[in-house]
């Protein structure tokens, strides 16, 4: 590089990913020398960022964080585990011929901490994929998609399709961090948002609106069908035809596990293209407007 200065020595100091480099350019007369011979590394910082998929194919198995939730992932008084989650899950590990141990329990809020800190492989819930959360973590492809609905009180007048839910007046119900407090600052930010704890089971949100501690709650079909059956006309869909959001539903792998999730990824398109993941979600068909499938593109 040509330069028309009087020669000079810089230093310069570029740390980029587990590795410092230390690098010295210099000109002498009108050209620029470059030297990177001089190679720091952080052994820590290295050794952590082992590819987590290395650890994977060494252990023959992917440590799961999971979120309990009726039906997608239960756990019964014999320590046995079911829900669609469960199996889908399952038959990702027997695409990839890896063992799932479900390791760690987490909440919606903290999965991308605990993912950070190496706690679980992957979260084996299925996660409503939010922009936000995708600035910090990866996404699997969508193994479904899931409509909500806004969920009131059954003998509460004040509600239909064309309610104008953005009042002061009213209050919502959501646990901390979840998606419905985003589709609430969002779409109705003058409402009050009455949030409950992170960990706290589903079912609460919809109590608190039976017990009129919230006028309103935003749920999936299952979450409100499972209520519904104990507890007869007590709630209602607002309008089942119209879902405030269609969320796609994914695993999470950590921000650098690109090949954790084209592995995943690869195990889910085989799942839909040869029909496994329809007849999985079938047995838990139970609701009306529960979930709509994925597919994967193709022309023949």
């Amino acid at each position: 590089h040509f330069q028309n200065t009087e020669p000079v020595i810089k230093i310069i100091y570029i740390k980029k990913g587990s590795i410092n480099y230390v690098s010295k350019y210099f000109t002498i007369y009108n050209w620029r020398y470059y030297d990177f011979t001089n190679l720091i590394f952080d052994k820590n910082k290295a050794g952590q960022h082992k590819s987590v998929m290395e650890r994977i194919n060494q252990t023959q198995t992917i440590r799961c964080g999971y979120v309990p939730y009726n039906p997608a992932l239960i756990k019964n008084n014999n320590e046995e585990w079911s829900g669609f989650d469960y199996d889908i899950i399952n038959a990702i590990g027997n695409r990839l011929q890896l063992k799932i141990e479900y390791t760690t329990a987490t909440g919606w809020a903290t999965v991308v901490e605990d993912l950070n800190a190496n706690k679980f492989d992957m979260l084996c819930s299925g996660f409503w994929v939010h922009p936000n959360v995708g600035k910090f973590a990866l996404f699997s492809n969508p193994a479904f998609y899931q409509p909500v609905f806004i969920v009131a009180r059954a003998d509460d007048a004040r509600f239909n399709k064309n309610t104008n839910f953005n009042d002061e007046n009213l209050t919502m119900v959501a646990l901390e961090g979840d998606n419905p407090v985003h589709i609430a600052h969002s779409d109705f930010p003058q409402t009050k948002i009455l949030t409950l704890p992170n960990i706290t089971d589903f079912s609460q949100v919809l109590i608190n609106v039976a017990n009129k501690k919230a006028d309103f709650t935003i749920v999936d079909v299952y979450t409100f069908g499972s209520y519904n059956e104990n507890n007869k006309d007590k709630l209602k869909i607002v309008s089942i035809l119209k879902p405030i959001r269609i969320y796609p539903v994914s695993y999470v792998v950590s921000k650098n596990d690109y090949v954790l999730q084209g592995a995943v990824n690869a195990a889910l398109n085989e799942l839909i293209l040869d029909g496994s993941l329809d007849k999985i979600m079938n047995k838990y068909n139970k609701f009306q407007n529960s979930y709509y499938k994925s597919i994967v593109s193709y022309k023949e």
